[in-house]
């Protein structure tokens, strides 16, 4: 096999969703032994302030704490970063100036799986924290690309999805009521609504609701895409060339 990328992952944006990223980059790995698994740093950094309301409530700034797993890796030789939250993708050039790895953004993947896989979706859902949405991370990657973004109502935004994330026993805490998943799964069926050709689960609590198998719509799942795409590129596989030129950017 040839040699592998060594790889930090930065949970705790929540520490459930990190985990959950973990695992699929070792269910995606194509190793057969425990020596053929990538050799990984995961920290999970939940003294990480909360992404969303830095961005919309101009409270406490993430980048510091995130520079502190950025810092640690630093230190051990780590090629290759990812951040197991979307929102946090918002520093993004920060952090890249304050390593010399390659920090694998996701929302650079997107449009590529669209091209490849669900070639002439137009209407594009995005499921995802108003700190994702205000921010317009997908809306700039995709919207330049001629692509219309669709997203939820203001209300069904805070009173359907953000609460299902942040609420007591929510997608963000230890244990998840029936509440929660009963408040994701109305939220998605409200975007389902707005005729769209392709949702897009762009928030990691996302990935922890909803499995892409089992989806029966048109779906990204970008954690799982981010985590697929991640393996590919610390294995050094063939098929995730064109990631090259997003290094350049």
């Amino acid at each position: 096999m040839t040699v592998k990328k060594k790889l930090g992952i930065i949970g705790g944006m929540g520490s459930r969703a990190g985990a959950c990223f973990l695992q699929k980059i070792i269910d995606y790995s194509p190793a057969t032994s425990d020596q053929e698994f990538l050799e990984i740093i995961y920290h999970n950094n939940a003294a990480i302030p909360d992404r969303t309301r830095a961005i919309v409530y101009n409270e406490p700034s993430p980048i510091d704490a995130i520079l502190r797993s950025v810092d640690l890796f630093n230190r051990n030789g780590i090629e290759v970063i990812t951040l197991g939250c979307i929102t946090s993708y918002y520093y993004y050039r920060q952090i890249t100036e304050h390593t010399s790895a390659y920090v694998i953004n996701p929302l650079h993947l997107i449009f590529e799986s669209i091209k490849e896989d669900y070639a002439g979706a137009l209407r594009i859902g995005i499921l995802a924290t108003t700190g994702t949405i205000n921010s317009g991370l997908f809306h700039q990657e995709l919207g330049s690309n001629g692509l219309d973004i669709i997203t939820l109502s203001h209300h069904d935004q805070e009173n359907l999805f953000m609460r299902s994330v942040y609420m007591k026993n929510g997608f963000k805490s230890a244990h998840i009521s029936q509440e929660a998943r009963d408040l994701m799964k109305r939220s998605i069926d409200k975007l389902s609504e707005q005729q769209v050709d392709l949702i897009i689960g762009g928030c990691t609590e996302v990935s922890v609701a909803i499995s892409p198998d089992v989806v029966d719509f048109p779906y990204i799942d970008t954690l799982d895409l981010l985590a697929k795409r991640t393996v590919d590129y610390c294995y050094n596989l063939e098929k995730i060339n064109y990631l090259k030129e997003w290094i350049r950017k």
